[in-house]
């Protein structure tokens, strides 16, 4: 049996603390996604947000660096430390472990339908979510590095960023090992056109 960080996260309990975490940030992401949708991104405030999450402002920047990044869903782009520890060891493909590796460190949102309408709706997004992948981009390649040189680095995540981008046109998958799955069909699909 392959461990993969989500794997390796799964098995950890999930505590109350874990748990009021999770849910407000759910909150958070579910007020900013509704009234950013309604209101677009400069017609909303964070106090706006965080009085429909009925969390305080102070605790928006505990899950969100901003309105985009709450409306959209996207955590840190910071690889966690156990997922990065994982990668420098593991001793699958350096594509297919990558693949492990964002599919884990990648949030999955559980409503998928309102971000591709939000996505439609407010065309401005779609510059954040590029400055996302930008961002996480930088922060993988200091990761993969750690197993290969830089050229090869940059190629394989700007490869597997890439397979993020088309999987997230392609219908909604349920959990973190199904996207490393997804992401491996596409580098394949990516790597047949290529030949």
């Amino acid at each position: 049996m392959i461990t993969t960080p989500a794997a390796a996260t799964a098995t950890e309990p999930c505590t109350l603390r874990e748990r009021k975490k999770q849910q407000t940030r759910q909150a958070l992401h579910d007020a900013a996604l509704t009234l950013v949708s309604a209101h677009g991104l400069d017609g909303v405030t964070v106090e706006q947000i965080c009085a429909d999450a009925d969390v305080s402002p102070r605790t928006f920047f505990n899950y969100f660096s901003s309105k985009a990044h709450a409306a959209l869903g996207l955590d840190s782009v910071e690889v966690p430390e156990h997922s990065a520890v994982w990668f420098a060891e593991a001793q699958g493909g350096l594509v297919d472990d990558l693949c492990s590796l964002v599919a884990a460190t990648v949030p999955l949102s559980q409503d998928r339908r309102r971000m591709k309408e939000l996505l439609v709706l407010r065309p401005e997004m779609s510059s954040m979510v590029m400055q996302w992948m930008a961002e996480s981009r930088q922060s993988l390649l200091s990761v993969v590095g750690t197993r290969t040189d830089e050229q090869t680095a940059r190629t394989a995540v700007t490869l597997v960023m890439s397979a993020l981008s088309e999987a997230a046109h392609r219908d909604s998958v349920r959990s973190n090992d199904e996207l490393a799955v997804r992401l491996r069909a596409v580098v394949r699909e990516m790597a047949a056109l290529a030949a």
